[in-house]
């Protein structure tokens, strides 16, 4: 497939022109696109901000802002910015009807050769394809909010997206973009709003219970869970404190609480069963080859320490 030069973004709110910020300085030529002129018409001063903000932090260099501004071209004709574009996004409102209109309205107008992304947080990529005569090209794009600062974007595969689409994503917006990317199938909110909401759902529940106030449950994720999370993530985080551990305190919340939600699944019982318990035995989750429990524990601390120093959350001896 040819290389992507030529982007097009359907809709110019704060992601639609955060993406168009990223591919612009990435030395792509965007067609910036809007229903609503008003939001087309203030995007690029909205994009010089962010520009502004990054070179205050030294995240980019001054030359940088009028480079990325130039690749910009605010477009109000629909037809026109989508016509000539290797890769069309659509960065909408997170309705499925709406969605379908853009696209369907989309693939008359564009390139048969156009990749079609959807910025989708929780709506499946498969349910938007539906409309499409070539659904094989369209695949989910989720990027995270500020795009042009968090490096993560999902991408979910629908049931007939092609296998060369989905590499050719993932290879653009790596290589020519900078992001870091997860591949997943189509499921309603993927990967990150599933881990969100049910993270999101049981602070909800220690509330209820009054268990705690919203400052104590943010001060536990923000000052615990938050850091351990972002260096390890869950899995590689349940290795260090022991599956049999996890399993053993699953089952007890299950019992206490009487929620199945705490029942763990099969293969994770299954990994215990083998004697695979994590760091200790040196295979969990993950393996650790040539790396004894003692090093691992102490590479754990060690990187812990500097993370936490960098954020301000260090213990304090004195």
């Amino acid at each position: 497939m040819s290389k992507i030069s030529r982007t097009t973004v359907l809709g110019a709110g704060a992601m639609g022109h955060g993406i168009a910020q990223v591919f612009a300085q990435a030395g792509c030529d965007v067609e910036l696109y809007d229903i609503d002129a008003d939001a087309l018409s203030h995007a690029k001063d909205h994009i010089n901000a962010n520009l502004l903000q990054l070179m205050a932090h030294s995240a980019i260099a001054r030359e940088t802002i009028p480079f990325t501004l130039s690749r910009i071209h605010i477009e109000p004709d629909f037809n026109k910015a989508v016509s000539k574009a290797d890769l069309i996004v659509e960065a909408v409102p997170e309705r499925l009807d709406l969605k379908q209109e853009v696209f369907t309205k989309a693939e008359k107008a564009c390139s048969k050769k156009a990749i079609l992304t959807s910025t989708t947080s929780v709506i499946r990529a498969g349910d938007i394809a539906k409309v499409l005569e070539m659904p094989q090209r369209l695949v989910g794009t989720h990027w995270m909010n500020p795009p042009f600062i968090l490096p993560l974007v999902e991408i979910i595969r629908a049931p007939k997206t092609s296998d060369a689409v989905v590499n050719q994503i993932k290879t653009f917006l790596e290589e020519e973009c900078g992001k870091r990317t997860i591949i997943c199938n189509d499921t309603p909110g993927f990967v990150v709003n599933r881990l969100a909401g049910a993270v999101l759902k049981e602070a909800a529940n220690l509330i209820e219970e009054d268990v705690a106030t919203h400052i104590e449950i943010d001060r536990a994720w923000k000052e615990h869970l938050g850091p351990v999370f972002l260096q390890y993530g869950p899995f590689g985080n349940l290795d260090y404190i022991g599956l049999d551990v996890v399993v053993l305190a699953a089952k007890y919340l299950a019992w206490a609480l009487n929620d199945e939600g705490y029942k763990l699944p099969q293969w994770l019982e299954n990994t215990v069963l083998k004697g695979n318990l994590g760091i200790r035995t040196g295979k969990g989750i993950y393996e650790y080859p040539d790396q004894t429990p003692e090093d691992l524990r102490r590479k754990r601390a060690e990187e812990l320490l500097v993370l936490l120093q960098k954020v301000g959350l260090a213990t304090v001896h004195k």
